[in-house]
């Protein structure tokens, strides 16, 4: 790949974003700089699916650097840096949370997200400029990933808000809202009458007493912003972009999860909302009385205890071999899946329909 350099006006200041091809085995890699703070952003997935996991094994990795800050570490036994920091886990947690809920659902394979710090100016964050640079590394990579997703910082100081504020500016504020969105139809949809393009998928807040009305006012000033960074990522993306891999979800067996469902019947939502505390917690070494899996501890025990039940059954109905084919890895993780799935079904219905939670607490307080 040439050099390409691309520049966006954002808050005052020039967001740029350079194509070197730094990290040449890297499905994407990408230089993003704003201010004088700056990233470079990697991302790889391996050719190969787990099929044993029931998780997608996605790892998002923040490295900070003493270079940045333009320290350079005197005579020591060890010249490298050690553990990552706290502010470095929480900053890999950030980009985590906004990039996770992009990828297919069924992705099997490892995929790593490594964000860089470059060059730390001590006035702009590097959190949200990695997370953009890890928003088009992806976009631009061959990893299947629906992006991009734009990110931005807002403050509120008296009664203005303030776009990407620095450290100083951050500390007087009494409002400090990062948050992260990409274009959807579905943000139309939430809408309702209005034309809202932006879709939020994540937020991380700090405020002093700050009303809700204010937070909310604080999302319509970023949306603008967030449009306009998800359009200038687009236009990279049809410059510079890789066709993505196409990866084929596994045919669903209707026969395994007939089965599945017409075993638990309504165990599993008996299990998971249970009458009182008492009863939820249960009493410890108490056997079911339809099996030999110890139902103990508290609800999640006896859920665990009836996934494990489940995955015995079904491995006794279906034997490892079937004709030619090897069925004993496959049927358990088809059917921890399909497990999964019902729960969830049943959490979100039960929250949606009926306001109620596994927990049996209020959902508004």
């Amino acid at each position: 790949m040439n050099r390409e350099v691309f520049k966006l006006n954002i808050g005052g200041k020039e967001l740029k974003v350079e194509f070197r091809n730094l990290a040449e085995q890297a499905s994407g890699d990408v230089l993003v700089q704003y201010g004088e703070t700056m990233v470079l952003a990697t991302a790889v997935m391996s050719n190969y699916e787990r099929e044993e996991i029931d998780f997608f094994p996605l790892t998002v990795d923040y490295e900070e650097r003493y270079y940045a800050a333009g320290r350079i570490l005197g005579s020591r036994y060890i010249r490298r840096e050690s553990r990552p920091s706290d502010e470095a886990i929480l900053t890999s947690r950030f980009i985590d949370r906004a990039i996770r809920p992009r990828f297919p659902k069924h992705l099997k394979r490892e995929v790593q997200v490594v964000v860089t710090c470059l060059s730390w100016d001590r006035e702009n964050d590097p959190d949200i400029i990695g997370c953009l640079a890890a928003s088009l590394a992806l976009s631009v990579s061959n990893i299947p990933w629906s992006g991009p997703i734009a990110v931005l910082r807002v403050g509120k100081n008296g009664e203005d808000f303030i776009l990407n504020p620095t450290y100083q500016e951050r500390e007087k504020n009494d409002l400090d809202l990062a948050i992260a969105g990409l274009e959807s139809r579905l943000a139309k949809i939430a809408a309702g009458e209005g034309d809202d393009k932006i879709l939020i998928n994540m937020i991380e807040m700090e405020g002093n007493e700050v009303e809700e009305d204010t937070v909310l006012k604080a999302m319509d000033f970023a949306k603008p912003i967030l449009e306009k960074l998800c359009d200038f990522q687009e236009e990279i993306v049809k410059k510079v972009g890789k066709e993505k891999i196409k990866i084929e979800e596994s045919p669903k067996d209707l026969e395994l999860e007939k089965e599945i469902k017409d075993f638990l019947g309504d165990r599993l939502e008996k299990t998971l909302y249970q009458e009182n505390k008492a009863s939820r917690m249960g009493k410890e070494n108490k056997f079911s009385s339809s099996s030999s899996f110890p139902r103990s501890g508290n609800s999640m025990d006896e859920v665990n205890a009836l996934k494990e039940e489940l995955i015995y059954y079904i491995q006794g109905k279906y034997p490892a071999k079937r004709g030619g084919e090897d069925l004993s890895s496959s049927s358990s993780s088809a059917t921890a899946r399909v497990f999964e799935e019902e729960m969830e079904r049943l959490v979100h219905e039960n929250i949606i329909k009926r306001d109620k939670r596994p927990d049996a607490r209020k959902i508004f307080s």
